[in-house]
């Protein structure tokens, strides 16, 4: 059971580093927005297609308030969420096997 509970721990793991780096990319993404001559540099549309992983289903549903889109902080509460809730229980899970 141990060899389970390693797997588990491990995945829990690389999850939570892929959302608190996909947190930072948001975060960085948002920031890059507000300059329009950095639109078409590469480094901003590879953290656009980062960021539209999470961000792009949000953005069909929730619509922009006026001049402003709410979707990356709608994005990053529901990533802390899943952080918190998916990836905890997870950690648990993997302790419980042991």
């Amino acid at each position: 059971m141990f060899v389970l509970a390693n797997f588990i721990n491990a995945i829990a793991v690389v999850l939570r580093i892929a959302i608190e780096v996909e947190i930072v990319v948001i975060i960085i993404h948002s920031i890059l927005s507000w300059f329009p001559f950095l639109r078409y540099h590469p480094i901003n549309q590879f953290l656009e297609a980062l960021a539209n992983i999470v961000l792009w289903p949000l953005k069909r549903i929730i619509p922009p308030i006026g001049p402003f889109d709410i979707t990356p902080f709608i994005g990053i509460l529901l990533l802390i969420f899943i952080d918190s809730f998916l990836v905890s229980t997870l950690f648990d899970l993997a302790i419980k096997l042991r």
